[in-house]
């Protein structure tokens, strides 16, 4: 009887396919493995979902071609997520699925073609072909009759070409097997397959073959070729004759690696909780005890100890049995929260970041899913931790824009961690000094729990911050400090303490400028400027890549004097303060340092005094703990408040809230000190008083009004593409569809994106919102159907529930 397969491939496609299994396998691939499905004129991998229905059309089924993984990598719990994932963000569950699986474990399946005695003929002949195709028959003929698919597609050959060919069969196309960049490790092992006195009958005149099943039998009935191997040098070649004689199977087995990131320095005994802390524990644990979904939102001012808490919190789920998850938002935490981590749970900690080898990453999401390790501390993708039953899910620093994903599947972390909680009857805690609107929103109306911890756990109180005003106090002009925050910079110096400067922009130059005719250079491929690196000498576009030296002569008028760099990054800002602060060891942290190991290295030597200025980007800003820093200078804090974005004002009160932060953590007293043209503005004037909550108030009445989230929900389609005509007319029809059947929702745009070409590509923008998610949800579903399809040259992408309006 046939056996068919629900099978979700790897590509942007929406739905599910039926695969036949093929007859010679002895069972059906369990869900969550994968295989790769041949598919149109290819193979692709994807992921089994479960038994498929019989179709209708049983002939029009193909079988499925090969099974990748000796065991299933993904849970039925974790299938049924990326299904909800599907669903909301309104993106192919095949995509999602990936997402969930470890970097480096897709599947990739090359094509190879080779050339048909009736293409060797039509080359031989005096057949009038396209240029194109016989330019694919002789390179395939000079190569011996095959080659791959990137060795004919170049010059005038495109995909096209070569399907015609197939259709005409003058070739032939095959994949070859589907292998990944890195996968599971495995061993083989060998399962006694009948009980011993059968054996021992059958075997009765073998007697090595007999001692190898008798050893087997006293190792349990199974064990791995490698250790049979040590006492009988002749088993591998036994061992295949008794699996042909029903004797033994051979199976593979994943094996259980050691933990990938070593164990952090042991730390001083956990210090006693404060009240507050306490307090919140205590919620955490009664979540914990109820079995039910918890979510709370532990709503605590920057050194008020969260930390500990979740370290806490965590210990009670371990020591109910149960599992954990832990997000953070920057790479380059990960790291040090990990070692934290590591240092209070051992080996029970795995981590996962893109900041480890594809290697170290697949080793530890196997000791997770084996349950070596039971706690999962990483960044977004950590989400999908294969973890079984976690019984709680942090999310620190949960407000930061990080936790969603801007390309591909744009779900965002925060968002999936309490679906995964609730599904779990999990504890999910959302941890900020600065929440996001939404979560403090549904905190205050009941819906999340609030716990609060208004005070730092160490005796210091929050760092007194000033407004310096730029319209007072002219900044140097080279370093962009003025004369209160010198004087607070050289007094830390003299005290022996640690300073940290903070400006978000990457760079030395942050536009170049020819001041004689007024060319000003820009990206080839995006609307933005160029930003000047002087450690690489090169001009830099900081959204694609982008980058071209400097020229000797302007390219508009052929002035050789006439180019001016403009702006201050902190490339500038850090080798200016090296030299306005003679003595003082200054680095630098933002995204040009370096990998990880540059961003450790560097937040290291800083921890350890090595370095007495920090300066950087909002990399500086985020769950850092300095006890020496007592300086903090904000640069120019109007850097990003005025974006065409309605998220603007929150993102800059948090910036300045959790840098201002990261001073007065030790014995001595913090003071901030935030530069800017703006001193009234809303974000800086609550900043200035760490008073969040009358923020939010401000922020709230002037969200409410417009229809803004958390008081309306918003969905943004994104239209892009190579030719601006077309992304243009694309936009406007998709416009006038949504318009058309607007109801209640209301329709902003099509208008082109603020970054109105990136990457090579056009960019337009249409909103919809609406008090009511299913209204805007279905509208979006209105707007989609009529998308155009895949190679029409205009790509539509769906972004629900957007953070950026750039």
């Amino acid at each position: 009887m046939a056996r068919y397969a629900d099978v979700a491939v790897e590509l942007p496609v929406a739905g599910t396919f039926t695969y036949r299994v093929p007859a010679a396998w002895p069972a059906a691939p369990a869900a969550g493995a994968r295989v790769v499905v041949p598919f149109g004129n290819r193979r692709i991998s994807g992921v089994v979902l479960g038994d498929g229905e019989p179709p209708e059309d049983r002939a029009a089924i193909r079988d499925i071609a090969s099974l990748v993984d000796a065991e299933p990598q993904l849970s039925r719990q974790l299938i049924d997520l990326c299904r909800w994932i599907a669903d909301y963000y309104m993106a192919p569950l095949g995509e999602v699925l990936r997402a969930a699986l470890p970097a480096g474990t897709r599947v990739r399946t090359p094509v190879v073609f080779a050339l048909t005695d009736e293409g060797k003929q039509a080359l031989a002949g005096q057949t009038a072909l396209p240029a194109a195709w016989r330019d694919v028959l002789a390179t395939l003929d000079a190569s011996g009759g095959r080659a791959g698919h990137k060795a004919l597609c170049r010059g005038r050959v495109r995909a096209s070409h070569l399907r015609a060919l197939e259709e005409a069969g003058l070739i032939t196309a095959a994949a070859k097997k589907g292998a990944t960049r890195i996968r599971a490790r495995t061993v083989r092992i060998a399962i006694l397959a009948v009980d011993l006195s059968a054996a021992r009958s059958a075997l009765a005149k073998k007697k090595a073959k007999l001692a190898l099943v008798e050893h087997l039998a006293a190792a349990g009935g199974e064990a791995e070729f490698s250790a049979l191997r040590t006492s009988f040098p002749q088993a591998p070649g036994h061992l295949k004759q008794l699996a042909k004689d029903g004797l033994v199977t051979i199976a593979e087995r994943t094996m259980v690696p050691d933990a990938a990131v070593t164990a952090g320095a042991p730390h001083p005994p956990p210090p006693a909780l404060t009240d507050d802390q306490t307090r919140a524990l205590a919620a955490l644990i009664a979540g914990l005890d109820s079995g039910t979904f918890s979510p709370a939102l532990l709503f605590g001012v920057t050194g008020s100890g969260k930390t500990e808490v979740y370290l806490r919190a965590i210990a009670a789920a371990i020591e109910r049995g149960r599992t954990a998850i832990v997000l953070v938002p920057e790479i380059s935490l990960t790291p040090q929260l990990a070692a934290r981590f590591r240092a209070r749970f051992g080996d029970q900690v795995a981590v996962l970041h893109s900041g480890l080898s594809l290697r170290a990453r697949m080793d530890e999401w196997q000791r997770l899913r084996s349950g070596a390790a039971r706690i999962a501390v990483g960044a977004r993708s950590a989400v999908f931790a294969p973890v079984d039953r976690p019984a709680i899910i942090v999310v620190d620093e949960e407000h930061d824009s990080s936790f969603k994903q801007e390309e591909g599947v744009r779900y965002c972390a925060r968002d999936v961690a309490l679906v995964r909680a609730k599904r779990a009857g999990a504890v999910c805690v959302l941890g900020s000094a600065t929440p996001s609107m939404e979560s403090f929103s549904a905190a205050t109306a009941g819906r999340y729990q609030l716990l609060r911890m208004p005070e730092r756990a160490t005796p210091r109180p929050l760092p007194e911050v000033a407004v310096i005003d730029f319209r007072t106090y002219q900044p140097e002009r080279e370093s962009m400090i003025t004369a209160p925050l010198a004087t607070a910079i050289e007094g830390a110096l003299e005290r022996g303490d640690q300073a940290i400067l903070f400006l978000n922009r990457r760079g030395f130059s942050t536009f170049i400028v020819c001041v004689g005719c007024g060319h000003a250079f820009r990206c080839a491929h995006c609307s933005v400027s160029l930003t000047f690196h002087q450690t690489h000498q090169r001009m830099m576009c900081h959204y694609c890549g982008y980058t071209e030296p400097l020229p000797a002569a302007c390219p508009g008028c052929g002035g050789t004097d006439t180019i001016s760099r403009r702006g201050l990054g902190t490339e500038k800002i850090a080798a200016r303060v090296s030299e306005r602060f003679a003595g003082a060891r200054v680095g630098r942290l933002d995204r040009d340092v370096g990998g990880s190991a540059r961003v450790e290295a560097i937040l290291a030597r800083f921890a350890a005094g090595e370095l007495d200025i920090l300066v950087g980007t909002q990399m500086v800003t985020k769950g850092h703990d300095f006890p020496r820093v007592t300086v903090v200078g904000v640069l120019c804090a109007d850097v990003g408040l005025s974006l065409p974005d309605f998220r603007a004002a929150e993102r800059g009160f948090q910036l300045l809230t959790q840098v201002a932060g990261r001073a007065g953590r030790g014995d001595g007293a913090g003071r901030v000190l935030i530069q800017t043209y703006r001193p009234d503005s809303p974000a800086i004037a609550c900043a200035r008083k760490h008073d969040y909550e009358a923020f939010f108030g401000l922020e709230k009445n002037a969200r409410e009004s417009l229809g803004y989230p958390p008081f309306g929900h918003m969905i943004a389609i994104r239209i892009d593409g190579a030719d601006p005509a077309k992304v243009a007319a694309e936009a406007r029809r998709l416009g006038a569809r949504a318009s058309d059947k607007a109801g209640p929702a209301q329709v902003l745009g099509p208008c082109e994106a603020p970054l109105a070409r990136l990457r090579g590509r056009f960019r337009w923008q249409l909103w919809l919102r609406c008090p009511e998610r299913r209204e805007v949800r279905a509208l979006c579903r209105h707007v989609l159907a009529s998308a155009p399809p895949p190679g029409a040259g205009v790509r539509v992408a769906v972004d629900v529930d957007p953070i950026s309006a750039l």
